[in-house]
């Protein structure tokens, strides 16, 4: 049973009040690595403004490095500016290799603390809410802090008054549709995201990459499986579209799917049990639905694995572990595995997995990837894996920790290449 969730246009609008002469602001952002960042502020004025009174420091915005600012006719980017109603103001967006969770608040403890005192003492529990803390805004303040002049030579003097965002998009999560899934064993709702390709017709078969996200979103919003990171969205960059047209499904479970001590909730029944209801109401390709996730979202892809082993033609493992005497069965699936380096714990197990597989006969390609080069060049090193012809392959990334694992995994060509490549 489908429920869809009318949570309107993707823009979020606020009541902030706007200095004069200026109509709205719209923050745009993009999900990269580690989650959503603004990337463009758009001030859209009541009469169109002089590019040539424009220099990069007409404005600042709060928090951000401006790196241009040109006026233009449309609100959008563009190589040059020139004269029109809108200011454009492009900020630097980039990945932290170290970015950190936000810290939990008082609550959040208390929280987790009346967890254990119901399960009798300390430790992660499959099916218990102990994620959402982290959040990843698309809001912008800017600030003009030079007279800027209108087409027919008129003067905006500078101001300290704060522009806050009137509007917010973000770059192809928007794309994304929320719907809820009725679980048919316990009737509870499980939330998801799902693209459809544009121009989608029901008369061609698309493949369907189901995305699975970590703990650190767990009982948040449905929509911040998308913005946590771009393990969801990056099947759905136009770019990646134009290679390879996909059904990009992304549930946002309430609660931790899969603990560190194996433990694992009825929300993985509830999941399969989606894709196969998808499956009746979509042009799905049954040979061709692969699974992915980070964390909390590779152990849980395991376990699927394990659960139905002729249901996903491939896998992209990232950051994740299971026990290695378990993943004996799992040497007949096409899985690729990337780990970092300093994730001593996904790094360790999944490597004493690949040992367990080897020692049964199977060959796989293993390498070890510079995780700081540009993603052109990694898709270089994935090329080179591809090449040996291998349906296992364990990716180790030099240094970095846990997080930084799923900063760099997804987007890169060549590893999205060879998950299209398998069939079931």
């Amino acid at each position: 049973m489908v429920l869809t969730i009318f949570l309107g246009l993707a823009q979020a609008q606020n009541t902030s009040v706007i200095p004069e002469h200026i109509l709205s602001a719209t923050a745009i952002s993009r999900v990269l690595g580690d989650g959503r960042k603004v990337e463009t502020v758009v001030l859209e004025y009541d009469t169109p403004i002089s590019n040539k009174s424009l220099a990069i420091g007409s404005y600042r915005v709060e928090g951000k490095e401006v790196t241009r600012i040109y006026a233009n006719g449309v609100p959008e980017r563009s190589p040059q500016g020139t004269d029109g109603r809108y200011v454009i103001i492009e900020v630097k967006a980039e990945v932290d290799l170290d970015a950190r969770p936000q810290q939990p608040t008082a609550a959040d403890m208390e929280k987790k603390r009346e967890r254990d005192r119901m399960q009798g003492g300390p430790g992660l529990r499959a099916g218990w809410s102990t994620g959402g803390d982290d959040e990843y805004p698309g809001s912008a303040i800017a600030v003009q802090i030079a007279n800027i002049k209108t087409t027919t030579g008129k003067t905006y003097k500078a101001s300290d008054a704060p522009i806050s965002s009137t509007a917010e998009r973000c770059l192809v999560a928007d794309d994304f549709k929320q719907e809820e899934f009725v679980s048919p064993y316990t009737g509870q709702v499980l939330p998801y995201n799902i693209y459809l390709p544009e121009n989608y017709d029901p008369t061609e078969q698309y493949p369907l990459v189901l995305f699975v996200h970590d703990a650190g979103v767990a009982s948040g919003p449905v929509t911040h499986t998308l913005y946590q990171g771009n393990g969801a969205t990056s099947w759905a960059e136009p770019e990646a579209q134009a290679r390879h047209k996909c059904i990009v499904v992304a549930p946002e479970y309430p609660v931790i799917t899969v603990d560190d001590n194996w433990n694992y909730s009825h929300h993985l029944d509830a999941t399969i049990a989606l894709l196969k209801d998808l499956q009746n109401r979509y042009s799905i390709d049954p040979t061709r639905i692969y699974t992915t996730g980070q964390s909390m979202g590779c152990m849980s892809s395991i376990v699927m694995m394990l659960k139905e082993p002729d249901l996903f033609a491939g896998a992209l493992l990232v950051a994740g572990k299971w026990n290695p005497a378990l993943m004996e069965p799992l040497s007949e699936q096409n899985i690729w595995i990337i780990s970092c380096e300093g994730d001593a714990s996904s790094n360790t197990l999944q490597g004493q997995a690949v040992e367990l597989w080897r020692s049964r006969g199977c060959a796989v390609s293993e390498s070890t990837w510079d995780m700081t080069l540009p993603t052109n060049q990694l898709s270089d090193e994935a090329d080179k894996m591809r090449s040996e012809g291998n349906h296992l392959l364990f990716t180790h990334l030099t240094g970095g920790n846990h997080r930084a694992t799923w900063f760099v995994a997804y987007g890169i060509k060549g590893i999205q290449d060879w998950l299209f490549e398998q069939r079931r």
